[in-house]
């Protein structure tokens, strides 16, 4: 390690001082952003088993993606998506979100504190029962603290208008998230969170469960990771696997 930072201090700055941070793999979303002119890809294979109390469990097996271009040192442009779903008895594509981050504390440079804003609406894209039939909107508001070791801290609130169960009307559904990162060495961290999700309609019952990652970095700009969820709460239990990979290119023009 000191002779690697002794050789890129000689000619170039060191590229693992500026290592991929992508959203995935757990409910929390960390609040910076991609850099000017940068494009990043998060995807992952996923199998999620529900466990309903009164029935089967059911298996569905997607390919959650996130794709992001950085319009400067404080805004992004997402699109997201569970994109293909399959399940035991039919399969099609997921309903599409777009989304902008803003990061106007801290953004995407070296400042330990970070805070950002995330407005998403998705569009009735999906086919079949993957789709949610109607627009939806959410707000999130994401903060994120990082120690002079790299171990991070993140939180996220956010605030939905998403389908009820009738599919005819919408109701208001709160969400939090609280998530550690800590990296093992310059290739190698784990992470883990805790999650709610409340459903602000009388008598509901609040959904919390966490989740928990390996990453592995094979190269400043890419990241491998696997991870596990679980959610508690009947009759939203569940269990979810994921294998994900994240792929950064940087524009030669940047600016970070």
């Amino acid at each position: 390690m000191l002779a690697a930072s002794r050789a890129w201090g000689e000619g170039a700055a060191d590229p693992w001082q500026d290592v991929i941070s992508p959203d995935r793999p757990g409910a929390a979303n960390p609040p910076t952003v991609v850099g000017r002119g940068v494009f990043q890809l998060e995807s992952a294979f996923e199998s999620l088993t529900a466990h309903p109390p009164s029935a089967a469990s059911a298996t569905t097996l997607d390919l959650p993606t996130t794709l992001r271009f950085g319009l400067g040192h404080a805004l992004e442009l997402r699109l997201e998506s569970e994109t293909l779903s399959r399940t035991r008895t039919n399969s099609g594509f997921a309903d599409v979100s777009v989304e902008a981050k803003w990061c106007p504390i801290g953004g995407s440079g070296d400042a330990p504190l970070a805070v950002a804003l995330l407005p998403s609406l998705s569009l009735p894209s999906g086919t079949g029962g993957f789709s949610a039939g109607k627009t939806q909107a959410s707000m999130a508001a994401l903060g994120g603290w990082t120690l002079s070791s790299g171990t991070s801290f993140n939180l996220g609130v956010d605030e939905s208008k998403v389908v009820d169960e009738t599919g005819e009307g919408y109701q208001w559904q709160l969400g939090s998230q609280v998530a550690v990162g800590i990296p093992l060495r310059r290739d190698w961290a784990v992470s883990a969170d805790g999650f709610v999700t409340d459903s602000q309609t009388g008598g509901a019952t609040a959904a919390w469960g966490a989740d928990a990652a390996v990453e592995f970095y094979p190269s400043p700009d890419v990241q491998l990771d696997l991870g596990v969820s679980q959610t508690f709460t009947d009759p939203f239990a569940s269990t979810s696997f994921q294998l994900g990979v994240s792929w950064r290119r940087r524009s030669p023009h940047a600016s970070r």
